[in-house]
């Protein structure tokens, strides 16, 4: 995966034991994570509520810097963003002025960000904001991933909206790896998003590159919310009506 996804990682994860106490904190390179023993430990080491880990292919130009670099964390929330929504310019209008002037670097995704807190600042509560914001930004990008994840300190959220976004072989091509060498499902099932809930109801969020045969994929068009503190989850299917899965959240 850091082969081809090698330009930054980070990770965010909760610290504290009660919700009123609990922080997101964040680490984040913006170089490849092969060899990177933060990366290592991160993702075998750390103990945590919730975590969230974004390995970068970066698009469009997009440089590799700090400030560019997922995950985002501002107002206590994490978010990373798997996709390109351009021209990201299309959503300022959509964010509000005095958050626009808070934005760090120059990344679509940090600007998608910037809708959903546009949303919180006016009273929705982050899985609302989060679903009025794919389906505000849907018109602007019609074929094109908004998948993403956001953690908080007491939910942890799944987007998957990419139903017609075309899969970035280019990206592939122009990597040099073999076919071989190329992560699991990247040709054929790039953008989707699976999930898998183990028998102590902990929950599991994965894109493809990863070994998840048999995982559940999640609804296209879609936004999942996990209770930190319960567990329950809550399935949207946007422009039609909500989901209700097993164990949901009401």
């Amino acid at each position: 995966m850091t082969q081809l996804h090698k330009d930054g990682w980070g990770s965010a994860w909760i610290l504290g034991d009660t919700p009123a106490t609990r922080v997101v904190k964040k680490e984040r390179s913006p170089l490849t994570g092969a060899g990177d023993d933060r990366l290592t430990d991160a993702l075998s080491e750390r103990m945590s509520r919730a975590q969230l880990v974004h390995l970068r292919m970066a698009t469009d130009g997009m440089s590799c810097q700090p400030e560019n670099t997922h995950p985002f964390v501002r107002d206590g929330l994490a978010f990373a963003h798997n996709g390109s929504l351009t021209p990201a310019s299309a959503m300022d209008e959509h964010i509000a002025p005095d958050l626009l002037r808070t934005l760090q670097g120059d990344t679509d995704s940090e600007r998608y960000l910037a809708v959903i807190r546009t949303k919180l600042a006016a009273g929705h509560d982050l899985f609302e904001a989060a679903c009025l914001t794919v389906l505000e930004l849907r018109p602007i990008f019609p074929d094109m991933s908004m998948n993403a994840m956001i953690l908080s300190p007491t939910r942890l959220i799944g987007i998957h909206a990419s139903a017609d976004a075309d899969t970035p072989h280019d990206l592939f091509n122009a990597s040099g790896l073999t076919e071989q060498d190329l992560p699991q499902d990247h040709r054929t099932e790039y953008y989707l998003m699976r999930q898998r809930r183990f028998a102590d109801g902990t929950v599991v969020f994965a894109s493809s590159g990863l070994d998840i045969v048999g995982w559940e994929p999640l609804p296209a068009e879609s936004v999942t919310c996990v209770d930190l503190d319960t567990l329950q989850q809550e399935t949207r299917v946007l422009h039609t009506a909500p989901v209700v899965l097993p164990g949901t959240l009401r």
